[in-house]
């Protein structure tokens, strides 16, 4: 009586890690994910709708319009909000990198 108990409560503790083993969450990363300035220009055009093409400038995400240069200033936008208009991913924060790019700091 007491072997049989203790197989079934063996039996029962393997199912019980097997389903642990599958049911575990993929590992999550951090990944920096850059935008150029006709992305950032997507999501200034849904703010703006005569904004095309935008940049993350010393002063801030600005916004302009325009065909040739000069270009001209729009408006400025928030880059935290930019990087959850232009990924599905999780959004931990938002940089200036080279070029006057976007940087996404997000997990995946």
């Amino acid at each position: 009586m007491i072997r049989r108990l203790l197989t079934i409560a063996g039996g029962a503790m393997l199912a019980g890690a097997a389903t642990l083993a599958f049911a575990a969450p993929a590992h999550a990363a951090v990944v920096d994910v850059p935008f150029g300035p006709l992305s950032i220009g997507d999501y200034c055009h849904s703010r703006y709708s005569t904004s095309w093409i935008g940049f993350y400038e010393s002063s801030g995400l600005r916004c302009y319009t325009g065909s040739g240069a000069p270009l001209q200033y729009v408006g400025s936008g928030d880059p935290y909000l930019a990087c959850k208009y232009l990924t599905t991913d999780v959004v931990m924060s938002a940089f200036r990198g080279s070029s006057d790019a976007l940087v996404c700091r997000v997990i995946r």
